[in-house]
């Protein structure tokens, strides 16, 4: 039980204030635990937590992908604007735009694993390249209507379980799988701790670090065409607010900023603790900037526990505290 203790307490504590903020909203929002809203945040922390799918591989390994936003954008908006309303031409469609956002996380991970550009460096430009070029393919301009099948799956219910969310369960089970089952994620984690010993061991960290930003790509792109068809219609600017809540969620769950630590499972809640405190704020008629300050907030405060100033700090004062 230690043990389990040791290596999983900040995912447990992330689901437990996932409970507590249920509750809590609960309190102050009558109606927040009937079926059909429980329905509504399960759906709207689906696109949280698979947008950050992989953002936390990306995040494990050391890295960070800021490229999400416009990679998210450009599913979307080239999804719609191919399919013209129509299901039929999702049968390549789909292909040709999961292709496209693996060949961008392909160039994020080979800017940043063989040309050693900065993580944030690498990826911003990425994300600043594609925006202009949507920009400039769009002209700005209204796209069609999400195809049918993609608002059914975005919103539509087997039973009384939304579509996007036993997708999202299904995600998350391969991204649990791989973390702790195949030899890729204790690659992963043994890049994410340090490169440098993990190249001496024979770990492919290259390899492994363009693979984390394909993921991370894909995930993005899957995102964005779902949450297409959840809103009904590709615009600009819809990834936005998916950057630093993607972040923000691999945080809440337990990972480590600077790498080496976490687990897609606690991802899980984090998506869950953001989108049920997004539905406090008006509740304690609080605006969407209280949002952005929680954001930054948790982000600060994960890289400082994680760093090594303050875990020297902390052993020192524990150190002093046990001769006095």
């Amino acid at each position: 039980m230690s043990v389990f203790w040791a290596r999983n307490r900040l995912i447990v504590l992330a689901y437990v204030a996932m409970v507590a903020l249920l509750l809590i909203t609960a309190r102050f929002s009558p109606g927040f635990l009937s079926e059909s809203n429980l329905r509504s945040t399960l759906v709207l922390a689906a696109f949280v937590g698979i947008v950050a799918l992989g953002q936390t591989f990306v995040i494990i390994g050391g890295g960070i992908d800021l490229s999400l936003p416009w990679v998210l954008n450009c599913a979307a908006i080239i999804m719609t604007l191919l399919a013209g309303s129509q299901d039929l031409p999702l049968l390549w469609i789909v292909p040709l735009v999961l292709a496209g956002a693996a060949g961008i996380g392909l160039i994020n991970g080979i800017g940043v694993a063989l040309f050693g550009v900065p993580p944030i460096i690498m990826t911003l430009a990425t994300n600043v390249i594609l925006q202009g070029l949507i920009l400039v393919y769009t002209g700005g301009s209204p796209t069609p209507s999400a195809p049918p099948l993609i608002e059914y799956l975005a919103v539509g219910r087997i039973g009384a379980f939304p579509v996007i969310a036993i997708l999202w369960a299904v995600l998350a089970l391969i991204a649990s799988l791989l973390l702790s089952k195949a030899a890729f994620g204790r690659h992963l984690y043994a890049l994410g701790t340090s490169r440098t010993v993990a190249e001496f061991s024979g770990v492919p960290t290259q390899r492994t670090t363009i693979l984390t930003y394909v993921i991370s790509g894909l995930t993005a792109a899957v995102g964005g065409m779902l949450l297409t068809g959840y809103s009904g219609q590709a615009y600009l600017g819809m990834g936005d607010p998916y950057l630093f809540t993607s972040i923000a969620a691999v945080a809440i769950g337990g990972a480590s900023i600077l790498g080496g630590s976490g687990h897609y499972i606690g991802t899980v809640a984090g998506a869950l603790v953001l989108t049920i405190l997004s539905g406090l704020l008006p509740a304690l008629n609080l605006s969407s900037g209280a949002l952005l300050v929680v954001y930054g907030a948790v982000i600060l405060l994960t890289v400082a526990v994680g760093s090594e100033t303050l875990s020297d700090l902390g052993g020192l004062l524990f150190r002093r505290w046990r001769r006095d």
